[in-house]
């Protein structure tokens, strides 16, 4: 018989951490899973360390992907799945007991396409910081999920991939985008949100999200960030003649340029960008239908007719 919970874990050079994330899993209180470990390419004792526990437990799988990416790890491992339903969990992360339990009782007892918990930004000196968007909801119909998706920079639908489980039938069709190097997971999101009928929120943490200095996201800015508006243009491109869905995503391109012109400033790194975003900011805060809010529409406002001063504020403020 198929597992109810299919969970899949892509894993590179993740000796370091996989041992405590494997071990998560196992001490969940719903059993019924099946753990797809997908070894990207490592090159430390991964392998040697996922293989020990998949030999006491049949439920654990180790399958090697080639080294082709995150994106390319999570997809072999959805081939590969048998689960009614599908999680994803990073190596570096790790899960409490009640993690399947609550999202699989909450997806059931909803009939949702989609369950999500809150999660905790877990920190090397055991600091947990819960993410303050998440909610106790249930989301209903396609204007409710897209609304509450765009809540936000991160919003009530959280954008990552994990701390959510996804019925498997929705994610047929579905895949990550394996030319992304960053916002795989949130475009992939961004599809399975508008395909969904119902989604349901806990805000019990339940996922712990490493906060891994060496990470994509705790880098200072490099231009791979720049892929922030490459998924948003496409997610444009998907929602095509629905204004106020455009409208939601325009929005969310012009924080987010604003977000990394800070981010610039901040860290003294990828100063060449600042043109193109500030270019970015302003024409799409052009095309909006309705505002941007006070804070975000005097920011645009400076940097559009003061762009130095702006900048040289910035530099004050974070130095």
């Amino acid at each position: 018989m198929h597992p109810t919970v299919s969970i899949i874990m892509p894993a590179k050079n993740s000796g370091a951490y996989i041992r405590r994330c494997i071990e998560s899993v196992l001490s969940q209180k719903f059993t019924d899973w099946e753990l797809l470990i997908i070894n990207d390419g490592s090159t430390d004792d991964t392998v040697v360390t996922a293989m020990t526990f998949s030999k006491d437990d049949d439920r654990i799988r180790v399958f090697d992907s080639k080294g082709n990416g995150v994106s390319a790890a999570r997809n072999y491992g959805m081939e590969l799945s048998t689960g009614d339903y599908i999680t994803f969990i990073d190596s570096d992360d790790r899960i409490d007991p009640d993690y399947l339990s609550e999202l699989v009782e909450l997806a059931e007892k909803e009939n949702a396409d989609i369950s999500q918990c809150s999660l905790y930004y877990w920190y090397d000196n055991g600091t947990l910081v819960q993410e303050k968007e998440t909610v106790d909801a249930v989301f209903a119909g396609h204007d409710e999920i897209m609304h509450a998706y765009f809540s936000g920079m991160v919003g009530k639908i959280c954008l990552a991939a994990w701390a959510k489980l996804f019925k498997s039938e929705l994610l047929n069709g579905i895949r990550f985008d394996e030319t992304l190097t960053i916002q795989e997971d949130a475009f992939l999101t961004f599809q399975c949100c508008m395909k969904a009928s119902k989604i349901a929120c806990s805000n019990n943490p339940h996922y712990y999200y490493y906060q891994n200095p060496d990470s994509v996201t705790n880098r200072t800015f490099d231009g791979s960030k720049m892929q922030y508006f490459t998924v948003l243009d496409r997610e444009l491109d998907i929602c095509k003649g629905d204004l106020a869905l455009a409208s939601e995503i325009m929005r969310r391109k012009v924080v987010t340029a604003l977000d990394l012109t800070t981010q610039i400033i901040r860290d003294d790194s990828g100063r060449e960008n600042l043109d193109g975003l500030k270019k970015i900011a302003v024409e799409t805060s052009d095309k909006i239908k309705g505002k941007l809010g006070f804070k975000t529409g005097f920011k645009l406002f400076v940097l559009r007719h003061f762009s130095a001063l702006y900048y040289g504020l910035l530099k004050i403020k974070y130095k």
